[in-house]
């Protein structure tokens, strides 16, 4: 299944009709309740000093489902796309 369906999928599952729709807020909520859930961690940081790639996107819930999911994106949607993929198909949820 492609990242955009995945990413799709795990929007629906918090009332949003698909990626496009997410909105960063909506974005930072759902990490946050996941990160509360699983007693991990969200990390979004923007590093100026490198010249592509700036965006840094950290979720670690290994503690509870031994997952780790990092992505340094050239734009905060692909980011947000690869998050929310990557956590449909771990099936980790808040």
């Amino acid at each position: 299944m492609s990242s955009d369906l995945l990413s799709d999928r795990y929007a629906a599952r918090f009332g949003l009709p698909n990626m496009s729709c997410v909105e960063l807020e909506d974005f930072l909520q759902v990490l946050e309740r996941v990160a509360v859930k699983n007693k991990g961690f969200f990390i979004f940081k923007v590093d100026g000093e490198r010249g592509g790639n700036i965006y840094t996107f950290v979720l670690n819930v290994s503690t509870t489902k031994g997952v780790v999911i990092r992505k340094d994106a050239c734009s905060i949607r692909e980011g947000m796309v690869f998050l929310f993929c990557e956590l449909e198909r771990a099936g980790i949820y808040p």
